[in-house]
């Protein structure tokens, strides 16, 4: 089941490689919330659903 999907992390990975100067991915702002923020809020929304 894993070699089907390499052939899509191929092309993933190429398109990345190849557009990644363009999109200036460093120059990109901070996200507003950090990981950890949302890593806790949805486990909040879970936690609320599951109650």
């Amino acid at each position: 089941m894993m070699d089907e999907w390499n052939g899509l992390a191929d092309l993933l990975a190429n398109l990345i490689t190849k557009y990644a100067s363009e999109l200036n991915i460093d120059q990109l702002p901070d996200p507003e919330v950090s990981y950890e923020e949302a890593k806790a809020a949805i486990s909040d929304i879970d936690n609320s659903i599951i109650a």
